[in-house]
């Protein structure tokens, strides 16, 4: 009997054998396991699915229109409720205005995050740069509507990527009224004790906000003319337009803690180290809450790659954005491998859109001190990588080379208003106005309203933006794919 026992558990074993091997023979999506759970294969990208082939109800997210915050988290709340096995959303900090910095942590939870790859996904720390957060959330959305695909499933399984598509939450809102690059911390720009006191205000009904010039109307209108403020109804009383906006005059992309404020200028004969940073790098070193909390949810978390979206060129940068590459210096052993990466990147975005892209070291683009990318992989060892989405217009002659978006934009307007215009239909008291020196308008003298191609688009996603997210997700998916699970680049450290 004992025998008989032994004999039949030894050949149920090979049977078992024999069937798990077939199955793996036959299913090539499956190799090897976690515990009782297999792991799907890494698939090249050209076995990566385009569009969802299915999109649940809630889910249907027109990626060609502008959604504001509220609405982003709408969004977010519903992918994480219809993905809960692939997703986990949270708040990593909160801005000047109370409003959650959100990251929605997308993997496969059956596997162990201690046996996964990091990889983040940041954009929006520029307000009016919300291209970028549309393609973040892309990214979000694309991997878990396909999260039951062949491809992705390799990836769930092995890489943890967090997606926070807003890093600067009330900059991105304000940018519905005006393109607002810095962050709402509390200022006071002219002097009267209360800060944001006469912000920009639509007060001629177009729906934009314009910049205000004195003039006559038979001139001929230019931004050449003497500028005499910012539309606005005069909220504090003292005469001048606009002259307490919302915005802090700080780019949060000047602050992390890494370089800070470094302005070197003996390197005046090529380009000033910091000359584009000192300026608006804020009170200290991660002075806002937004970098505070974005720097502690980095140095908390194991990443081995990040990439920071932006909009205004067509480019993936990588590090320094303080020095050039110095191949004798220790600290740069792992810029050959992200300058070669970022050419990958580069090429995918381009491959897909159609439209033209390049890359470069940041330094080289223009000299900057205590961005993101450089704070990730100076102080953290990251592998780290600034793509840009969109450089809105046309090429003068289609060249892919001139790296344009190839869209049409609004042009821009000018409405003069005479003194009697400005009383009748603006409700505003020409005699008591006057420009930032103090001097009141002329009496042949009215305002020149000047609305700019990008004030008009405060409301509007450039055309083909849902080309424009899918070569980002290229982009982002030829970087993970530099990061392979296992054997690689693995980060020195982090701190749990």
């Amino acid at each position: 009997m004992k025998k008989t026992f032994l004999t039949r558990t030894f050949s149920a074993l090979i049977a078992l054998t024999m069937l798990f091997t077939i199955s793996a023979v036959a299913s090539p999506a499956l190799a090897v396991s976690y515990g009782n759970y297999p792991l799907h294969q890494l698939l090249p990208m050209e076995r990566r699915p385009d569009d969802p082939e299915e999109i649940p109800e809630g889910l249907e997210i027109d990626w060609n229109q502008r959604y504001t915050f509220a609405e982003l988290e709408g969004q977010l709340a519903a992918l994480a409720k219809e993905y809960p096995k692939f997703s986990e959303l949270y708040s990593i900090g909160t801005s000047w205005q109370e409003r959650d910095l959100w990251c929605l942590e997308i993997s496969n939870e059956a596997v162990s995050k201690d046996r996964k790859t990091g990889i983040g996904v940041f954009a929006n720390i520029h307000g009016g740069e919300r291209e970028s957060a549309s393609s973040a959330m892309y990214m979000a959305w694309w991997l878990l509507l396909n999260s039951e695909d062949p491809y992705v499933q390799g990836l769930l399984d092995r890489y943890v990527i967090y997606v926070v598509p807003v890093i600067n939450p009330d900059g991105y809102e304000q940018s519905f009224v005006n393109n607002n690059r810095p962050n709402l911390r509390p200022r006071d720009w002219n002097g009267d004790g209360v800060p944001f006191s006469d912000p920009y205000t639509d007060i001629d009904g177009d729906g934009y906000i314009a910049t205000l010039y004195r003039g006559k109307a038979s001139d001929t209108p230019s931004t050449s003319m003497a500028k005499f403020g910012t539309e606005s109804p005069d909220w504090d009383k003292n005469g001048i337009l606009g002259d307490d906006p919302r915005t802090s005059g700080i780019d949060m992309n000047r602050t992390f803690n890494y370089q800070w404020n470094r302005f070197d200028i003996e390197t005046e004969n090529t380009q000033v180290i910091g000359n584009n940073s000192w300026s608006s790098a804020g009170p200290d070193a991660a002075s806002e809450p937004e970098i505070k909390a974005l720097q502690d949810f980095l140095y908390k978390t194991d990443m081995d790659a990040l990439t920071t979206l932006h909009t205004g060129i067509q480019c993936v940068l990588y590090p320094w954005c303080y020095r050039p590459y110095d191949a004798d210096n220790p600290k740069d052993e792992e810029i050959p491998f992200m300058k070669e990466t970022a050419a990958k990147m580069a090429a995918a975005f381009q491959d897909y859109t159609g439209r033209g892209f390049y890359t470069m070291s940041s330094y080289e683009d223009y000299p900057t001190s205590s961005e993101m990318i450089d704070y990730a992989y100076g102080r953290l060892n990251i592998h780290a990588y600034t793509i840009e989405v969109y450089n809105g217009g046309k090429s003068e002659d289609g060249d892919i080379s001139d790296c344009k978006w190839e869209n049409t934009l609004p042009e821009a307007k000018w409405v003069f208003y005479s003194q009697q215009d400005i009383k009748d239909k603006l409700h505003l008291d020409p005699t008591a106005l006057k420009d930032s020196s103090g001097k009141p308008l002329a009496e042949d003298e009215g305002l020149w309203f000047y609305t700019s191609s990008t004030a008009q688009m405060v409301d509007k996603a450039p055309e083909n933006q849902d080309i424009m997210v899918k070569g980002a997700r290229d982009a982002i998916l030829t970087m993970i794919e530099s990061e392979p699970h296992g054997d690689g680049y693995q980060r020195p450290y982090y701190v749990k």
